[in-house]
């Protein structure tokens, strides 16, 4: 069984998230992608974040009608801050087999800085998917040569541009899944005050 972990803070998830999700899934050849939502983000500003129960939800609606992925609540039963490796140990425990763990190429460029990052190569095998204009991809063969990088289109829709739209009172439509924008849209105006 060949399975994708692809974590993040999802907030919120987009549909950028959603076609990466299927491009990957698809490009990898996995019978299941787990979407794991970060519970304690080490490396960013909690007070930009919606509740973990929200950014959750949102994801399971996202991608309700869609086959082979799971959306799993793992860092919110264990607590505490958010580390890969843990992610990667449990699910690879779970399912015994070494998963694929899906990264951006802006996190593939620092990834010589995550946590434990020795060891959680030996754990997982990772894709990276493109997230620059001008792409770093050699940057990253060079470093990480057992990497895979994914010949995916590059999704200019980020998290961040969408909360900074909803803060301006911008227009987001089409950006994410209809079935969430009502909420997303609330939830972040009461988040950003």
């Amino acid at each position: 069984m060949r399975i994708g972990i692809y974590g993040g803070a999802f907030n919120p998830v987009h549909n950028g998230h959603v076609i990466l999700a299927i491009l990957a899934k698809e490009c990898l050849n996995l019978d299941k992608l787990i979407l794991v939502p970060t519970f304690f983000p080490p490396h960013r500003d909690p007070r930009i974040f919606a509740p973990f129960e929200k950014r959750f939800r949102w994801l399971k609606l996202a991608f309700e009608r869609l086959k082979g992925f799971e959306i799993s609540d793992y860092e919110r039963k264990k607590g505490g801050v958010s580390y890969s490796i843990e992610t990667v140990e449990y699910f690879s425990k779970e399912f015994g087999v070494k998963p694929l763990f899906i990264i951006g190429e802006d996190s593939a460029v620092n990834f010589d800085k995550w946590y434990r990052y020795g060891e959680l190569m030996k754990m997982a095998d990772f894709a990276v998917y493109p997230r620059f204009r001008e792409s770093r991809f050699d940057e990253i063969r060079r470093k990480f040569p057992k990497f895979i990088l994914m010949d995916l289109p590059l999704i200019e829709i980020s998290s961040t541009e969408i909360r900074r739209r909803i803060s301006l009172g911008r227009p987001i439509r089409g950006m994410l899944p209809t079935s969430i924008e009502e909420d997303v849209i609330e939830t972040f105006q009461e988040v950003m005050g």
